[in-house]
């Protein structure tokens, strides 16, 4: 290997490189062979990254460039993001120069796959000149090209696959009639053992105007299939439904939050405009069982597009009062309810900068101690003692009723719920 990155300068072993590589775009290859060229040709660490620089190929048989990178990426991850985003916003190849003797440098070229930047082919290693250095970007974006060829043939198997699948789940969970052996089949279908333990995780995008591109989708079912294999992931157009095995109901739950929420993040950050709504059902055993969970995922979705204030992963679990109060589809009868509750505290925390909304759900959350409300507001017990008593003046309540008590803890959680602040509601 030594060899042939001491000759890579030479302009004929750079095109005799960049011909082996277009040759493997007419073969059966995978995306392990275009980065493993790439590394043992010109001597150094290859791989391709998606967005969040997480490996999806790489060579080998570069390990000391590899663990270098990996230096590279943790000493400053911010610094390879951003050579990431600006590859993928000119849509050509970029570097990163070594920083220091012993550092490497970082060549990022994007995948294109139409219009998209899908995965990102990254080379790092050391560069004996100028000219070293030109003659890699240049193997860099010509490999990248490659595995465009290799993706987008995958992509179009993928779309006729994903037709199928979709056809096949809304089978599975729209008709509610189906025989239980039928339920069984279909689910066979799909990959999907009938008798497992299972949670559905539906992640819903809405952008202003119209549906959101389907690259955005395809971005988060790419997330989900990428860091949940084991899951049954259909793309619906307008959502992602993930399917996820396991028998450990509180450690899956904590694993699709987070990966609904880097769904999130991803979708932010290449997508302004797209919001993403996730809400998670409850584990279910058995195929009969899926149409179920599905469906208590997507009551979770819309009681988080009723309510933005809520958590940016709604759990059908932990909806409480929410799940009766999404049957409300009209935001104003909410709003109007927790007006004539609890309007006058609001206008007086409003014009006055006052916290007593807050005050109050924390005190209500806290299960009425003011001690554990005062712990959370980062105040004095007696503070919260005082401020609940004001409270209940302003709105002309007696909390030491059942019937106030009761209204004022509802219209606070629709409060809350709709707008993400108790003083933001008009």
């Amino acid at each position: 290997m030594a060899a042939a990155h001491e000759d890579f300068t030479d302009l004929r072993q750079v095109m005799a490189l960049c011909g082996e590589l277009s040759s493997l775009a007419t073969t059966d290859c995978d995306l392990e062979r275009v980065v493993s060229v790439v590394a043992e040709r010109a001597g150094v660490w290859a791989g391709v990254v998606d967005e969040t620089l997480a490996v999806l190929a790489e060579c080998a048989t570069a390990r000391g460039a590899g663990a270098r990178l990996e230096k590279v990426l943790e000493s400053d991850p911010e610094a390879v993001s951003q050579l990431v985003a600006a590859a993928a916003r000119m849509r050509r190849a970029l570097s990163l120069p070594a920083a220091g003797a012993s550092a490497v440098s970082v060549v990022v070229a994007p995948v294109l796959v139409g219009d998209d930047s899908v995965a990102y082919l990254v080379t790092a290693g050391h560069d004996a000149d100028e000219t070293g250095e030109d003659a890699r970007i240049m193997v860099t974006e010509h490999a990248a090209m490659v595995c465009a060829v290799i993706l987008g043939r995958r992509r179009v198997v993928a779309v006729a696959a994903g037709r199928a699948r979709r056809e096949l789940f809304d089978g599975l969970v729209l008709v509610g009639d189906r025989a239980e052996g039928d339920t069984e089949a279909w689910a066979r279908h799909l990959g999907i053992d009938p008798e497992q333990r299972h949670r559905v995780l539906v992640v819903a995008l809405d952008a202003a105007g119209g549906p959101p591109a389907p690259a955005a989708c395809d971005a988060v079912e790419h997330m989900i299939a990428s860091r949940a294999p084991a899951a049954a992931v259909v793309n619906r157009g307008t959502e992602v439904v993930a399917l996820v095995p396991g028998e450990d109901d509180g450690e899956l739950a904590r694993q699709l939050t987070a990966l609904a929420r880097m769904c999130h993040d991803v979708v932010a950050g290449r997508f302004p405009g797209v919001r993403v709504i996730a809400g998670l059902g409850d584990p279910h055993t058995g195929a009969a069982r899926i149409s179920t969970a599905y469906g208590e995922a997507r009551r979770a979705v819309d009681v988080g597009r009723l309510m933005p204030g809520l958590p940016g992963v709604v759990v059908f679990a932990e909806l409480g009062v929410h799940r009766l109060l999404a049957q409300v589809r009209d935001p104003g009868e909410l709003g109007g309810f927790a007006r004539d509750v609890l309007g006058e505290l609001i206008d007086h925390d409003r014009a006055n900068g006052t916290d007593y909304c807050a005050t109050l759900t924390a005190y209500f959350r806290q299960n009425g101690s003011p001690r554990r409300a005062a712990a959370l507001l980062h105040t004095h017990p007696n503070t919260v003692a005082y401020r609940i008593h004001r409270a209940e003046k302003i709105a002309r309540l007696d909390l030491g009723s059942y019937a106030d008590r009761l209204a004022a803890q509802v219209a606070l959680e629709i409060v809350n719920g709709l707008g993400g602040n108790a003083c933001a509601m008009s």
